[in-house]
């Protein structure tokens, strides 16, 4: 994503932030400690506005006195969008600031806001913060823009902003949203990469546990939140189910899903018995996949026994579509090989050493699909001991890894995300969706890459397009990692990602 440069430079006593302190709900404690750290902020803020409740007004309103710069108390009744659209038509800065009073500003926290402000042209900012706790302090960082993620989880944080214009000219506060006002405003105006700004900067601290934090940000969606959600789904013309889990995207069809598994018809011992792969793996999938319309596209080596054949014949009958290879191994040219052939709207690349978990994995997988603008979506992945395998490409440091790799089951960042539909970087060709339309219009898989970093080189064509990567926690499966084959990486192959990609290697924008 690139932002615009813009060249206004106010002078120091000109500043284009106003801070609103949001106090609803909060202790009085922890609302004179948000006030007294927005007061103590050089340069000041334009002006500081403290939303709070009747009983809490007197207290607030003598600390407020303090401030250097203008600062004030409103006491907001029940239905309080009126209240902060006279508030915001009367505003003279550029920016409004909000902050959640469950959280302080870190020092100097304006100096690095407002010149990044005044050199990129965007709508909406927010940025890192701290957690201090007994323990140790945690610094979350938080991914770019990431607007399928957002209408699951609020993971800005506490301290945004967004540039008065946008907001007036989105339509200000809606009725109903009380608690929830900041996600609503940026649902609306989070909906183009170009016009937000995630500053990597940590700019507030909380002294909370993480899962407290994400406690109220995440998995604490109120009315007004779900409300907030559902009115932004109705708007883009989205049919959406909004659960306590998230988002489920209904299917707009159910097109034929060809899934393409490359084989030589191997065998491994898992479990303690030694099983042939591709059997169980289909075996599962016909047995306990809900979606109704897949076939089985499998490209096999010459070597592969004919007795397998059969036995996947036996399993999924006129459902099998065998096509042959013969030559070296070169997962890219099986995977394209495989189609050619397909009959499929829809395209899954699948290794043949996996195990169903979830049976709608297809309808998880497909529901984001079809969303505009998404261009692949990838599975979550567990090894056999149920470690994590893959939630989703991390490419960092001219590497290509894999999120959350080798994690307990029960281990998560302070953004919950292994719990939420995201975008990311890329997928792991092990399990990944997407259309054929989207598969040959960006080449299929390089051959160049036989064995490694061909999945990182078809995510990197696709986002190239302009279109998304979205990983999804809602289809699982077991993959028992290189059974098949020996799982090291070619330097060659390693050399020429580089090359080919440079600096989209080098840091990630939705893992920091």
């Amino acid at each position: 994503m690139s932002h615009k440069p813009v060249r206004h430079k106010p002078t120091r006593h000109e500043s284009i932030v106003a801070l609103w302190i949001d106090g609803s709900a909060h202790p009085v404690p922890a609302i004179i400690a948000a006030l007294r750290s927005a007061i103590r902020q050089d340069p000041p803020f334009r002006e500081i506005v403290v939303l709070a409740d009747a009983a809490a007004a007197g207290d607030l309103q003598s600390v407020a006195s303090e401030s250097a710069t203008p600062a004030r108390v409103v006491v907001l009744p029940a239905e309080d969008s009126v209240v902060l659209n006279d508030l915001l038509a009367a505003a003279t800065a550029t920016w409004l600031a909000w902050l959640d009073a469950s959280s302080v500003l870190v020092p100097g926290a304006l100096e690095i806001v407002e010149p990044t402000l005044n050199r990129f042209d965007v709508d909406l900012f927010y940025g890192d913060s701290r957690i201090a706790s007994v323990d140790a302090d945690t610094v979350v960082r938080r991914p770019a823009l990431s607007p399928i993620r957002l209408r699951s989880q609020d993971y800005l944080g506490d301290f945004r902003g967004a540039r008065i214009d946008a907001l007036r000219a989105a339509g200000g506060f809606q009725p109903g949203t009380r608690g929830a006002h900041p996600y609503d405003a940026a649902l609306r105006l989070g909906t183009r990469a170009d016009r937000v700004l995630a500053i990597p900067e940590v700019l507030t601290e909380a002294s909370i546990e993480p899962r407290d934090v994400m406690r109220r940000h995440a998995a604490h969606r109120t009315v007004a939140h779900l409300a907030a959600a559902q009115r932004h789904l109705n708007a883009l013309g989205i049919e959406a189910e909004l659960t306590d889990e998230g988002i489920r995207y209904p299917l707009r069809a159910t097109p034929l899903v060809s899934i393409i598994i490359p084989t030589r018809g191997g065998r491994a011992v898992i479990g303690g018995s030694e099983r042939t792969l591709v059997v169980d793996a289909v075996r599962g999938i016909a047995a306990r996949s809900t979606y109704p319309s897949i076939e089985f596209v499998i490209v096999a080596d010459d070597v592969m026994p004919q007795a397998v054949v059969d036995e996947l014949i036996e399993i999924a009958g006129n459902r099998v579509r065998l096509v042959r290879w013969t030559g070296p191994f070169n997962f890219s040219g099986k995977i394209n090989r495989g189609a050619v052939h397909a009959l499929g709207e829809y395209l899954v690349l699948l290794n043949d050493d996996v195990e169903l978990i979830s049976p709608d994995w297809l309808e998880a997988m497909l529901g984001l699909a079809q969303q505009p603008g998404v261009g692949m979506v990838g599975a979550l992945l567990y090894f056999e001991d149920g470690s994590v395998q893959h939630g989703g490409h991390m490419y960092s440091a001219s590497w290509a890894g894999h999120i959350a790799f080798k994690w307990e089951v029960d281990r998560d960042d302070a953004l919950d995300s292994l719990t939420v539909d995201r975008e990311v970087s890329g997928v792991t060709g092990a399990c990944a969706m997407l259309s054929a339309d989207t598969f040959w219009s960006v080449g299929g898989l390089s051959t160049e890459y036989p064995g490694n970093y061909n999945d990182v080189d078809l995510a990197l064509k696709i986002r190239a397009t302009g279109a998304s990567i979205i990983w999804t926690p809602h289809a699982r499966l077991i993959h028992f990692e290189s059974k098949t084959r020996v799982a090291t990486v070619d330097t060659t192959e390693l050399e020429l990602i580089r090359r080919h990609w440079g600096t989209k290697l080098i840091t990630d924008p939705y893992w920091r």
